[in-house]
C-alpha cells in the first residue's frame, strides 16, 4: 500500500526523522512513502504567496513568520541527494506540494525546472488570495455562497491539472474541511477534471487528510468525484497528509475498501 503524502517539516532533515516515519508505516502495511514540503517554508518559492499574503491581516501575519523561518530549498534537495544513497525497508520518493494559483504559474515552471524532485503534487490552498483551511481563520458554510466556492474551486483545479507542472493533484476535497460541503450536483466538473487528468497522465489523491487533521467525517473524494475518476481510468493513490510519524498511513486501509467497491460497482 501507498501513502503518498507525507510532510517532513516538523522535524530535521536526518536519516533519524526518516525512520521513525518509516516505523509506523511498517506497522500498517505501507511499502512506499511520497515524502513531500509546502513551498511555503522555502524562501526561493515567496512569490507564491503575494496574494494571500496580502489578502487580510491575518494571512499576512501568518506569511511573514513562516517566511521569517524559511528554509533555504537546497537545504531539502541536499538532505534528498543523501537519502538516495541509503537503503530503507519499503520505497521511498521526494517531492515537492506546491501551492497554485493561476498568476504564478512561470513561477512554479521555474521551480520544476531548477530542480529535480521525483514528483510535485499540485493543491489548492487558496481562492483568488483566501486561505480557506487555516484552523486559526475557521469560516461558517451560512457566511458564503457555496455554489460559487466550489464552482471557483474546481475551475482553479481544472486549470492546476491543465497547466502540465503537476505529477498529481493533493487532496481534492479540502474546501470542506470546515464542513462545508458541495451542495448541487458537480459531476460534471469532476469528470472534465477527471478526463484532464488521464490525459495528462497525472494521479489523484485519495486523502484521509482532512479526517486526521480536521475531524472531517467524510473519507475521501466524494462517491460521485470518485466515481468520475474511476469510469476516466485516473491513478488513484491513497494518502494520509500526514505532518508526524503517528499518522502515517492512517485509514490508508479503508481508502482502498472504498476505492475496491467504487471499482466493482462501477466495472474498472
Amino acid at each position: 500500500m501507498v501513502d503518498a503524502h507525507v510532510h517532513l517539516e516538523k522535524g530535521s532533515y536526518c536519516i533519524e526523522w526518516i525512520q521513525e516515519f518509516i516505523q509506523y508505516a511498517l506497522s500498517r502495511n505501507i511499502n512506499e512513502i511520497y515524502f513531500l514540503e509546502h513551498t511555503h517554508i522555502f524562501k526561493e518559492c515567496s512569490s507564491l504567496y503575494d496574494e494571500m499574503s496580502c489578502y487580510n491581516e491575518y494571512q499576512n501575519n501568518w506569511y511573514r513568520k513562516k517566511y521569517e523561518n524559511a528554509r533555504p530549498l537546497k537545504e531539502y534537495t541536499d538532505f534528498i541527494d543523501k537519502m538516495k544513497k541509503e537503503r530503507f525497508p519499503i520505497k521511498l520518493k521526494f517531492g515537492l506540494e506546491v501551492c497554485y494559483s493561476p498568476e504564478h504559474i512561470k513561477d512554479i515552471e521555474n521551480i520544476k525546472n531548477m530542480y529535480s524532485f521525483d514528483f510535485l503534487v499540485g493543491s489548492i490552498h487558496f481562492i483568488d488570495g483566501w486561505a480557506f483551511s487555516h484552523k486559526k481563520q475557521p469560516w461558517r458554510k451560512e457566511n458564503y455562497n457555496l455554489n460559487y466556492l466550489y464552482k471557483r474551486y474546481y475551475e482553479l483545479m481544472y486549470e492546476l491539472v491543465e497547466s502540465n507542472l503537476f505529477s498529481g493533484l493533493a487532496h481534492p476535497n479540502s474546501l470542506q474541511c470546515f464542513g462545508a460541503y458541495p451542495i448541487g450536483d458537480y459531476y460534471a466538473e469532476y469528470n472534465k477534471i477527471a478526463r484532464a487528468l488521464k490525459e495528462n497522465n497525472m494521479y489523484i489523491e485519495e486523502s484521509s487528510g482532512l479526517a486526521i487533521n480536521y475531524g472531517d467525517t467524510e473519507l475521501g473524494m466524494s462517491g460521485k468525484m470518485l466515481k468520475a475518476m474511476i469510469l476516466q481510468n485516473v491513478q488513484i493513490l491513497t494518502a494520509s497528509d500526514a505532518h508526524i510519524p503517528q499518522d502515517v498511513g492512517k485509514l490508508i486501509c479503508e481508502m482502498n475498501d472504498l476505492i475496491s467497491k467504487a471499482e466493482k460497482e462501477y466495472g474498472r
